[in-house]
């Protein structure tokens, strides 16, 4: 399928290639309804128009605990580099395939490396969890790219007096908070890192158990979601604009009771060791994010 893909991008542009992966029949449920608009297939509408969409991205980084962050990887993935935990906010705006729409995300992004059978290291950053404010995106993301995305309330940021303050939380119990003071251009060497520290894109653990039979998995594996993706190099992006500073993140240690389905995973955060924190950053920019061209590590 990655190989189609490929061969698309270097022919088509725009429409037509959305057009096309539409004829290619990827679908969502329920199924008997034909194919559903999404960030992979055209809506079949004259008004829709691909392009790249708005975004601010609030991050928060600190080093932690080699073993609790190892805790945190499905097998076939090692640390790389420091243990790094980054925590990302992203406000996302003017969303094609939403007809203009937007979400927000939170996400747990670790740096990772993959050993794969060829025996070439993958570098990437592994996402440990993901939480967005909007169904489509978490279904079509969970069904067909496999991240580990997860509901949440997740109003806009709030800035006063140069502090930008972030929430989340679920059935109103507020689980996450981030706090970030970047106002000045950040070294080139510091975005440099990041960028670095992103390596090839996105690794995520696609696991969906097979109806009936709960212990046995109908899917299983890792996929990789390349950040400078097809659409990406068919109509490259000016590079944002970063401001670099201070930032903390905190987690509220929740009941059972709190997030009867989510409490287990936040607790788990909320545990991870801050033993160093590093530049906070916020980048704000366009791009693409459909990884139409992602692949399964093998």
């Amino acid at each position: 399928m990655t190989d189609g893909l490929s061969q698309a991008s270097g022919t088509l542009s725009g429409n037509k290639m959305m057009n096309a992966l539409s004829n290619m029949n990827i679908g969502i449920m329920p199924t008997t309804f034909g194919n559903a608009g999404g960030p992979r297939q055209a809506p079949e509408d004259a008004d829709f128009v691909d392009g790249p969409i708005k975004y601010k991205r609030h991050i928060v980084r600190f080093l932690s605990d080699a073993d609790q962050l190892t805790a945190l990887l499905p097998d076939g993935l090692v640390l790389r580099g420091e243990p790094m935990a980054q925590f990302h906010f992203f406000c996302l705006r003017e969303i094609p395939w939403l007809a203009g729409r937007g979400y927000n995300i939170l996400s747990l992004m670790i740096p990772v490396a993959h050993a794969g059978s060829s025996g070439a290291a993958v570098n990437g950053v592994f996402c440990a969890a993901m939480w967005e404010n909007l169904g489509d995106p978490i279904i079509t993301g969970r069904e067909q790219l496999g991240h580990p995305k997860l509901y949440a309330q997740l109003p806009d940021p709030r800035a006063l007096n140069g502090t930008t303050h972030i929430r989340a939380s679920w059935e109103h119990f507020t689980f996450a908070e981030m706090e970030l003071s970047c106002e000045v251009p950040a070294a080139p060497n510091v975005v440099s890192d990041f960028v670095t520290s992103a390596g090839s894109g996105i690794i995520a653990h696609k696991y969906i158990p097979r109806s009936g039979q709960w212990d046995v998995a109908d899917a299983d594996y890792l996929t990789l979601s390349p950040m400078n993706g097809m659409s990406n190099r068919r109509d490259p992006q000016p590079p944002p604009t970063v401001k670099a500073g201070t930032g903390t993140i905190r987690f509220n240690l929740p009941r059972w009771q709190d997030m009867p389905t989510q409490y287990h995973i936040v607790r788990k955060l909320a545990a991870l060791e801050q033993q160093a924190p590093l530049e906070a950053l916020v980048m704000e920019g366009t791009t693409y994010l459909d990884f139409r061209d992602q692949i399964i590590l093998t």
